[in-house]
């Protein structure tokens, strides 16, 4: 269709009036404008998406009549041409778009019509070609994914400016997705442990990846389990058939020397350890030459100061120090007994060096030389005792941990699931902040690397190109839009036998300072939960006041709720925050189910999403 055409003045011309977010403007490119006023000399001034600018008329139009333009020349001057009658408001958008379609010679499939439609409802800019690239993606759409999930893909594309293709569309869809993280991980440690074509080192170094970011609490669980293995140890009131095996495995997992019995089960050990440690004042006792007494003043001074200790427990040891002397064997006793102890009961608690009890308890036993070197001992004994006849040292040890879980815990599950994970890695390795070879040991490098080889199994490819498409995918949907930043983070978490899909959508304004305005935000937690079911927690920030809505449909919650609430308004407090009320409510009072996406298809994983 044919229409009239008008030039309009340049855009940067004096009387040109513009917002601060203007149109782009390319050949070919259709846009919706409205004649907006009409002045002599058959100039008018149109008002396009935010941008009003001033053109001349060559064929009379009417003011208030909308059209859709097409841009036939876009610079110097923007010239455009009528490819539509006059779009009035009683127009539907179908009428809208099937005018769209025959202007520009489309077809009308019901791909292409939804295409135009969402189009045109959201301003998208629209030409021709976008339009067929798009019905093709939308044509050959996943069989898990939704038409609105592949629009709002396409959308994403048209705004980071990234090419059209299948691929990253793929990914788009992926990073979008909030369930099946856990099985993608499952599935690709299956298969890569039927992999023929990986050297068994390789293969390993995966794996094990895998298996930490499942399980991220194996560290804190094996860090109880030795401290109850040698509290049982170290107690010569129990039989010894009961106490040799543990000693067995010890020594076979390398944690306690050859030479250690029943009678002198913690041998001293003089090896060097990491600074701040246990372990290393223990080395500084042994050392010859040196003037005992500094060192045993410093041994008091660090064991006073010790915040991961109580009170009974230093006085424990310091009853193993006279003035000015110390026998090494005595002090080394009393530490490994009290931080066995502390290991178990103050699992999460660190001290001002960041370490824990489980730390300062492996650099006693001489394997603390580096943070690398004391995981990798309780990594050690975590696998050995896997199919041990001592499983019920591991299977208390996951108990005691799983009593001690709160929100630092989670905190710092969550932050080491995604450095294991290497969602940062480009970021990290632009900034260099890191060293190559310790970011190369996370899980994302490994895979790009994976891939890179010709022979590996299509089971394989297709496992590591899925975690890796759903990882690119949540960096290219996170980005800042001026003030407002979005940040999109999925965790996949297993522990003590739960697993848990948390998908973390952070949408929030800066400061003049750079820095997150943490006085107002949005907070949406989406729960499947083994006895409250589906739960919907929506939290509302308005300078630092909060307001939560939660939608369940057991009648008990509420009385649980009020139990909690009081809880609740404490640590609000404590952080700056003041609670302005809890409201519960069934699911038919909801109105915002279009936030988030249908879970019908999703497995029996138990899901979070957290949308702030």
């Amino acid at each position: 269709m044919s229409g009239p055409s008008f030039s309009s003045i340049q855009l940067n011309a004096p009387n040109v009036i513009s917002s601060k977010v203007s149109v782009p403007m390319k050949e070919g490119q259709v846009i919706h404008g409205t004649i907006k006023n009409l002045f002599p000399n058959q100039t008018a001034e149109i008002q396009i998406g935010n941008q009003k600018i001033i053109a001349k008329l060559e064929t009379p139009l009417k003011t208030g009549d909308a059209h859709f333009f097409q841009v036939t020349k876009a610079a110097p001057e923007i010239q455009l041409k009528v490819v539509t009658g006059p779009l009035s408001g009683g127009n539907s958008l179908a009428h809208q778009s099937q005018q769209l379609l025959q202007a520009m010679n489309l077809s009308k499939s019901s791909e292409m019509q939804a295409i135009i439609q969402f189009f045109i409802k959201e301003q998208l800019p629209i030409s021709k070609e976008i339009l067929i690239q798009a019905e093709q993606l939308i044509k050959n759409l996943p069989p898990n994914a939704t038409l609105k999930g592949g629009l709002e893909a396409i959308q994403k594309m048209i705004e980071l400016k990234i090419p059209m293709t299948s691929k990253m569309f793929d990914t788009l869809l992926s990073g979008k997705t909030t369930t099946g993280f856990p099985s993608l991980i499952t599935n690709l440690k299956t298969a890569l442990q039927q992999e023929q074509q990986l050297s068994p080192s390789q293969k390993e170094a995966i794996v094990q990846n895998l298996q930490k970011i499942g399980e991220p609490f194996h560290l804190p669980v094996a860090g109880a389990l030795l401290g109850k293995q040698l509290q049982t140890l170290l107690n010569t009131q129990l039989p010894s058939a009961v106490r040799l095996p543990i000693l067995q495995q010890l020594i076979n997992a390398s944690i306690l020397p050859s030479e250690a019995t029943l009678n002198n089960p913690v041998p001293i050990s003089n090896n060097p350890a990491l600074k701040q440690t246990a372990g290393e004042i223990i080395s500084k006792l042994m050392q010859p030459n040196i003037e005992n007494k500094l060192v045993v003043e410093q041994l008091r001074s660090w064991i006073q100061n010790q915040p991961l200790l109580s009170s009974s427990q230093k006085e424990q040891v310091l009853m193993n120090i006279k003035e000015g002397e110390a026998k090494p064997n005595l002090v080394a006793h009393s530490l490994v007994k009290v931080f066995s102890e502390q290991s178990q009961q103050a699992v999460f608690k660190i001290d001002s060096n960041g370490l824990t009890p489980k730390d300062h308890l492996v650099s006693i036993l001489g394997k603390g030389m580096t943070i690398d070197s004391i995981n990798q001992t309780l990594e050690q004994l975590t696998n050995l005792n896997k199919d041990s006849p001592l499983i019920q040292f591991r299977n208390q040890a996951e108990q005691t941990v799983l009593s001690q879980l709160d929100g630092k815990a989670f905190e710092m599950a969550m932050k080491e699931t995604l450095k294991m994970l290497g969602f940062s890695y480009e970021g990290s390795l632009a900034s260099g902040k890191d060293e190559v070879r310790q970011l190369a040991s996370h899980l994302k490098p490994q895979l790009v690397e994976l891939l890179q080889m010709p022979n590996i199994s299509a089971i394989v490819r297709d496992g590591a190109e899925s975690i890796v498409s759903r990882m690119n995918g949540l960096q290219l949907l996170s980005g800042e839009n001026g003030p407002q930043h979005q940040l999109l983070m999925q965790v996949p978490l297993e522990f003590l036998g739960k697993r848990m899909d948390a998908t973390l959508e952070w949408n929030g304004r800066m400061k003049e300072d750079g820095k997150i305005d943490s006085d107002f935000a949005r907070i949406m937690f989406y729960l499947q939960l083994d006895s409250l079911k589906e739960t919907v927690v929506d939290m509302q920030v308005q300078n630092k006041i909060v307001t939560i809505n939660l939608f369940n449909d057991d009648q008990t919650i509420e009385t649980i709720a009020n139990k909690l609430k009081p809880t609740l308004k404490e640590g609000l407090a404590t952080a700056g925050y003041q609670l302005s009320g809890i409201f519960i409510k069934t699911f038919a009072q909801q109105k915002m189910s279009s936030l988030w996406p249908n879970n019908s298809s999703s497995s029996k994983e138990q899901g979070v999403d957290i949308r702030i």
